[in-house]
């Protein structure tokens, strides 16, 4: 499994992440001379891992950004692209207004945009949340972490910065809906 492409049906608002093969590194800085004695924290670094989890299905916390401000970001649609060990790739389709109803599309080509896709052309459309969770563990198929599902490492993998203070104790676990 490796990480493709983060975007939302707003690429005006959300610019698309395009995640390159190897290492990649999410870095910010502050660029503008006039802001170069602000702080370098809350430049989006932990959003981006946050936005990851949620197309990775995590459940649903009123306390995540996304819900916090659902006024704010109701008509967001994300799309996570991951592609697959036999080197195709699926496309998780997770809105924030209905997030318990999760689409997907497998397809041969990395880097696409399915945003406009319409939803008769969705694999698999608005499957319940603990439905597509069982869906995608079995598209991923990470038989290495049976028996258990890929989100029980994928919290080691998206970590917060309060997440390192213990190797072995997650702060921010993953809440189901």
């Amino acid at each position: 499994m490796k990480l493709s492409k983060l975007y939302s049906n707003k690429p005006e608002l959300f610019e698309p992440v395009d995640f390159v093969a190897g290492l990649n590194v999410v870095m910010a800085e502050i660029r503008l001379p006039e802001n170069r004695d602000k702080d370098t924290h809350n430049l989006g670094k932990t959003t981006l891992g946050r936005l990851l989890d949620f197309g990775f299905l995590v459940g649903r916390d009123p306390k995540f950004f996304l819900f916090k401000h659902l006024d704010l970001f109701k008509d967001f649609v994300f799309f996570l692209e991951i592609e697959l060990q036999d080197a195709s790739y699926v496309t998780v389709r997770r809105s924030v207004e209905e997030a318990s109803k999760i689409s997907f599309k497998k397809h041969q080509a990395g880097h696409q945009d399915f945003s406009a896709l319409p939803m008769s052309e969705w694999d698999h459309q608005d499957v319940p949340f603990d439905r597509a969770r069982d869906l995608l563990d079995g598209l991923l198929d990470l038989r290495a972490l049976k028996p258990w599902s890929f989100r029980k490492g994928l919290g080691y993998l998206l970590r917060s910065q309060d997440d390192f203070r213990d190797v072995f104790h997650l702060l921010s676990a993953p809440i189901q809906i």
